[in-house]
């Protein structure tokens, strides 16, 4: 496939994923408080096919996680984690709708990126990908995320169980 899109907001860069993107991605997914609310495991073998995975998305569906680097301040350039599009494949009954996610280093977290960068991916997904329905799998319990799909206009739809976390999830609609 060709290059990845790519989207800016005021203080934010969404692009392809590079190969300087493993390690900051993988220290990411071992923190164990960005992690706690997780809808599918974190362990080792999922870390180290992270990124191929998301290059496989991209390539099959044209869509897929963006990169999510800063702008603004001392930190431009800095990576902070991802925002993006994907099919659901860890939950089977949910495979076949794209799921609007977001997984940011607890440092971004508290300053409005997880919003601003998912509401750029939103605005895409409608207008460049022609995607009317689009969902997000959140844990109950957070809070953050949460907040954040309700700032993107998104509400509950429904409750599902997720064999992972061993507990119903919250599926949220847009």
């Amino acid at each position: 496939m060709g290059p990845r899109p790519e989207l800016r907001t005021a203080r934010l860069l969404l692009r392809g994923w590079h190969p300087e993107d493993e390690a900051p991605i993988a220290a990411i997914n071992r923190d164990p408080e960005v992690t706690r609310w997780l809808n599918r495991p974190g362990g080792d073998g999922v870390i180290a096919g992270f990124s191929a995975a998301v290059t496989e998305h991209w390539d099959t569906h044209g869509f897929g996680l963006y990169a999510v680097e800063l702008l603004d301040g001392r930190a431009a350039g800095e990576f902070v984690g991802f925002v993006g599009v994907a099919y659901p494949t860890f939950l089977p009954q949910l495979a076949h709708r794209p799921e609007l996610g977001w997984r940011l280093a607890r440092e971004a977290w508290g300053r409005g990126v997880a919003t601003e960068a998912a509401a750029a991916v939103r605005d895409d997904a409608v207008a460049r990908l022609s995607l009317s329905s689009l969902i997000s799998i959140i844990h109950p319990e957070n809070m953050r995320s949460r907040r954040v799909a309700r700032k993107l206009g998104m509400s509950i739809e429904s409750q599902i169980y997720n064999p992972v976390v061993e507990r119903e999830v919250d599926i949220w609609k847009l």
